[in-house]
């Protein structure tokens, strides 16, 4: 082979290239090239991939880069500045690694690109390719490369000049592009410039997918892209009438869009379809061809290098200067005399300095004491660190693992070679100044890239954009799905593939290709040398801001190998509103509180989670939490941090019945063996942590806890049969001496049921301990704990149950004044007062600007100020204000009808406080005592509404609290309006809005009217009869009775039952009625006695 593709876009190239590395090698091969390059736009984020594929095939592998080259990089001109023909801010160059030190030089090259550079595209210029030019070799691009555009434009002087920089710069190493889809003027130049000035020509594919299969695909993806915008009057039916894909694309967005690639050849070209294309341009030299082989030639072995050293050590000896530090801890603790504690920090060190992982606990161990010493809340732990002992006395942890009963081995194990991953939770509010801490400590440190692919839910759509199908169709189908895999198999989504087979057909060949690049939610690496000697660096814009931050151009699997170890910081909230209520009792009550010294077995505590008050509380307050507190009815620390484990998906509804049923004395606590008591006594002998499932491989089954850490892993995956059955048949075998084989393959298959909803001990006594200490500061400083949670919550929704939850604690919420509001929430005597900046229009600038021209001693004096040209605020403002009574002069009275009206709308804050016949209040029941069986009567304001295929979920609040109920797809029940509702079975079978209760003809309005019942102990009356259809097309019926009491009964009309029902009931009559039971005890209607 004479060739070598030296110009290949890989999906790197975001949304530009189409094909991994892997394809374009797989092409290479398939061609016979002894090598390949690959030369992304801008970054070198799969040179790493495409090495190891290389190698793996037997091809040299080519690392380099189309970047994009200015004539000032530091230069950054708008368009309208552009006068001259190459005004441009930049051209396209190729770069080519020969070795280690044109990789290292690339590298910086490419960093001093992004943060130096960047504009629009990260540029760098000819002073930076000056300075790091050894080991480089360049090509002078594409069309938009600068030889090629000054040549494109009449400017020969400038290429010239160019071309002679180049030489004289880089020598032999400077070779002419040519390309088959350039036009034939542009490369006879190409050829007639090189000529005369003695460089080498070299013809280069400028490939974006691997072969021609991958070209609708491509295509595809520039739409997507481009947002390449759709002819007039066009349609998905009208669309398929072209057979041809590229026709029909040409259709939708008209064959002369501003960019597609149909005409091009931009495919992984073989040599014969190489001279082939330059043949028929009239260029038939070989040197063009030759000089591809004579780079690859010169390309040596680079040696990238995985597995290094590189997290910063400040210490001669890290293992030493740990051990100092965890015994200094473990006094600190007063726990240095306990035998029990030295043995177990001793094991944990001599593993930690086998493995040496010494200088990573140092770095985490350094980050989290500067975050304490700077008044920072750090989290008491998260995730298996917390079983660490040795975590706990380095102050990484304020878990004790021994009182817990929890198990290094979950956090390391020495048999495994990946490394430990300590995550830490940060107040959001301030985890800035942690990872500004560790740049001036360590100095080298970036954040991690996330690679965003075309995946799940999101390709489904953009296939369907592309292709111009229905949105009302797409969201639809994808209201019934979560994953691809869900699309493609499930029975539900059948008729959207069958009608548009677009979507499957290109989302398979789309998925799991890059689109977008992101920053790691909370991970940052260190180093103790230059980043850039190892890894690429690029930047990334921070949401919400003009600033650009350093980034690890890899992800995180990557970087761990390259030996970048990944320091977690994650900011989270729940955090800063306990630091926000620490600091506000600390002014107000002159207490300063240490969470670690508080009771953690504290009656008050336990009684209000079990009473469902768990507004507020971290993880407690979601609605399935909030159920399984009130069912079990917690007593104690250990059974919060099983309620924990217990909360997750699968677990409640299986091991869970039994942990309750046993808890309350329903059912037996019995172990299998005494062995098994000694570590799921205080679960009530239920396995529900993994660390309980290790337990009993190494206590009952005679494994070491390596081997047992290695089981929690394979046995929820499953992924490898042989290693699987190898350890079933371990622990049947050591199992065997304490129980019988049989019941020992008994509870083997038990830790496989439980094994994807089995939870990790370590994570749930950390992230309870975090419950508690909301819940306590709850208790006992309420009005302090509800203003910080208003503070800091941001969602509105949130903030309205909020609101609610103080004003049932019996905290006085009050509106907002221009004189007498902070632009946040404020605690005002007993009360809690509204911000300025929570009114709708109303921003923190806004509000701002108010409070520093404030006092206001009229309404005339605020709308003057608001008026006046220059203040920054406007009639909007003034106007929200005015109805929410925040304006209230005496030259403006309080309107409380206007008020009232605009409460929700203005402050998202519902009025409950409605008129309503008084003795309709006895039938009405709270939200917070909902059951989700039988029926039941509130009344409420909806807060929003949720539809599916099928169904809808209204979500209603009233004082008490908030509760999802189901209706029909299309409700009539809207938004911001409250109702009077009954709903049977968590369905809703009856809404009236209450400004419509007067007069209404509602049963349900009717029945609540009766001061006196005109029905007989002997019949019942229909409060509501609702019919619905079933999924094979029968006819059934809700029905909800009343009897003489007024107790309400659900009842289920089957579809035998349901003609004589429909023809003989009416809403709103008595009728003697006849029931039947079916197994699961739901009543059914049997017949009616007219």
């Amino acid at each position: 082979m004479n060739y070598v593709g030296l110009h290949v876009h890989t999906h790197y190239s975001l949304m530009d290239g189409v094909a991994t590395p892997e394809e374009y090698v797989n092409r290479a091969v398939d061609l016979g090239m002894p090598a390949l390059a690959i030369t992304d736009h801008g970054s070198l984020s799969g040179h790493r991939e495409l090495y190891r594929a290389a190698k793996a095939k037997g091809i040299k592998p080519i690392l380099g880069i189309e970047g994009y080259i200015a004539l000032d990089r530091f230069e950054r001109k708008e368009k309208k500045d552009r006068v001259e023909p190459l005004d441009l801010n930049y051209f396209h160059i190729v770069l080519l690694a020969k070795n280690e030190q044109g990789l290292e030089n690339l590298n910086k090259i490419n960093e001093i690109a992004w943060t130096e550079g960047f504009y629009s595209k990260p540029r760098f210029d000819h002073e930076v390719l000056q300075k790091y030019k050894d080991g480089i070799i360049v090509l002078s691009a594409c069309q938009s490369g600068l030889i090629a555009k000054a040549i494109e434009v009449g400017e020969y002087a400038f290429a010239k000049k160019q071309v002679q920089w180049f030489k004289e710069t880089f020598g032999d190493d400077f070779y002419i592009e040519v390309m088959p889809h350039n036009p034939v003027e542009i490369n006879k130049a190409l050829f007639e410039i090189a000529e005369a000035f003695s460089v080498k020509t070299a013809v280069t594919p400028d490939c974006h997918h691997s072969d021609t299969n991958q070209k609708e695909m491509q295509e595809l993806m520039l739409i997507l892209n481009t947002h390449a915008k759709l002819q007039k009057d066009v349609t998905y039916e009208k669309s398929k009438k072209h057979k041809d894909v590229m026709d029909r694309l040409d259709y939708l967005y008209g064959a002369d869009r501003m960019m597609s690639f149909k005409s091009f050849d931009i495919h992984l070209l073989s040599y014969e379809e190489m001279k082939e294309a330059m043949g028929k341009q009239g260029f038939t030299n070989e040197e063009m061809f030759t000089s591809t082989i004579e780079i690859a030639n010169k390309i040596e072995d680079y040696n990238i290098k995985e597995g290094l050293s590189l997290l910063p050590v400040q210490y001669k000896n890290p293992d030493k200067e740990l051990r100092t530090i965890a015994l200094e801890g473990l006094k600190e603790r007063n726990l240095d005399t306990n035998q029990e504690y030295l043995d177990r920090l001793d094991e944990e060190l001599q593993i930690i300095k086998d493995k040496k992982f010494g200088p990573y606990f140092l770095v985490v161990r350094s980050m989290i004491a500067w975050a304490k010493k700077e008044g920072i809340l750090v989290g008491p732990g998260r995730g298996s660190a917390a079983g660490s002992l040795l975590c706990y006395v380095l102050g990484i942890t304020d878990i004790d693992p021994i009182q817990h009963g929890l198990l290094f081995f979950r956090f390391i194990n020495p048999e495994r070679n990946d490394f430990p991953d300590i995550d830490t939770d940060i107040q959001d509010s301030r985890r800035d100044e942690v990872k500004d801490y560790l740049v001036r400590q360590y100095r080298h440190v970036a954040s991690i890239s996330t690679f965003l692919e075309f995946k799940d839910k999101g390709v489904v759509r953009d296939v369907a954009r592309a292709f111009n199908i229905p949105l009302t169709d797409v969201n639809k189908v994808l209201k019934l799905v979560d994953t691809w895999d869900e699309y493609c198999s499930s029975k539900t989504t059948s008729w959207f593939r069958e009608k548009y087979p677009e979507v499957e057909f290109y989302g398979e060949q789309l998925r799991g290709r890059i689109k977008g690049t992101g920053i790691h939610a909370a991970g940052v690496v260190t180093s103790k040398e230059p980043i850039f000697k190892y890894a690429p660096m690029e930047t990334r814009s921070v949401t919400g801001s003009d600033t650009r931050i350093p980034v690890v151009a890899v992800d995180m699997e990557e970087a761990e190998k390259i030996g970048l170890i990944k320091i977690d910081a994650l900011g989270l909230k729940t955090l800063s509103v306990i630091q926000d209520t620490l600091a506000i009792i600390k002014k107000n009550h002159f207490k300063d509180i240490n969470l670690l010294d508080i009771n953690m077995e504290d009656a008050n505590i336990y009684q209000m989670l079990s009473d469902g008050h768990t507004k507020g509380v971290f993880q407690c307050e979601a609605t399935p939490y909030t159920n399984l507190l009130v069912k079990m009815g917690v007593k104690n620390f250990n059974e919060l941090a099983a309620s924990n484990a217990l909360v997750r998906p699968g677990a409640m509804n299986t091991i869970g019945k039994d942990y309750i049923a046993r808890k309350h004395g329903k059912q037996n606590v019995s172990y299998i063996h005494q062995i098994m008591k000694e570590f799921t006594d205080d679960t009530y002998g239920c396995v529900l942590y993994q660390e309980q499932v290790m337990q009993a491989c190494v206590y009952l089954g005679g494994m070491s806890m390596s081997e047992a850490d290695k089981v929690r892993k394979i046995i929820g995956k499953k992924k490898d049969a042989k290693e699987f059955d190898a350890f079933k048949d371990r622990f049947i075998n050591g199992a065997s001496k304490y129980i019988a084989p049989n019941d020992a393959l008994d509870l083997w298959h038990d830790f496989e049921a439980h094994a994807g909803y089995s939870f990790n001990k370590s994570h749930a006594v950390a992230y309870s301990t975090v419950s508690y200490w909301t819940a306590w500061l709850k208790y006992y400083y309420p009005i302090e704990f509800m203003y910080s949670l208003l503070k800091n919550e941001k969602d509105k929704d949130a903030r309205t149950e909020y609101l609610i939850e103080a004003k049932r604690m019996g905290i006085s919420i009050k509106l907002p004044h221009i004189n007498d509001s902070d632009i946040d929430f404020k605690i005002e005597g007993k009360g809690i007062r509204f911000g300025l900046s929570a009114i709708k229009f109303i921003s923190d600038k806004i509000a701002e600007r108010y409070i520093a021209a404030r006092p206001f001693n009229s309404y005339a004096e605020l709308e003057n100020f608001t008026f006046t040209k220059g203040n920054g605020v406007n009639s909007r403002a003034l106007q929200a204000l005015r109805v929410i009574g925040a304006a209230t002069f005496s030259d403006n009275p309080r309107n409380d009808e206007e008020i009232k009206e605009n409460l929700y709308e203005y402050l998202n804050l519902p009025e409950f406080n409605i008129t309503i016949p008084s003795h309709y209040y006895a039938f009405i029941n709270d939200i917070e005592d909902f059951e989700e069986k039988g029926s039941f009567i509130l009344m409420g304001m909806v807060k929003s509404i949720k539809r599916g295929t099928g169904w809808s979920r209204v979500e209603v609040l009233d004082k008490t609290g908030s509760i999802g109920i189901f209706d029909e797809e299309q409700t009539t029940i809207e938004s911001g309006k409250t109702y009077l509702l009954l709903a049977t079975d968590n369905r809703i079978v009856s809404a009236i809005p209450v400004d419509e209760i007067k007069g209404s003809s509602d049963a349900l309005v009717k029945f609540l009217s009766y001061k006196q019942l005109p029905y007989t102990s002997e019949e019942m009356y229909v409060v509501s009869f609702k019919p619905r259809v079933t999924k094979a097309g029968k006819k059934m019926a809700s029905l909800t009775l009343a009897d003489v009491t007024r107790d309400l009964h659900p009842v289920t009309v089957f579809p035998t039952a349901f003609p004589k029902a429909y023809m003989k009931i009416e809403e709103g009559k008595a009728y003697k009625f006849k029931f039947g039971k079916t197994k699961d005890g739901t009543v059914t209607l049997e017949d009616i006695d007219v």
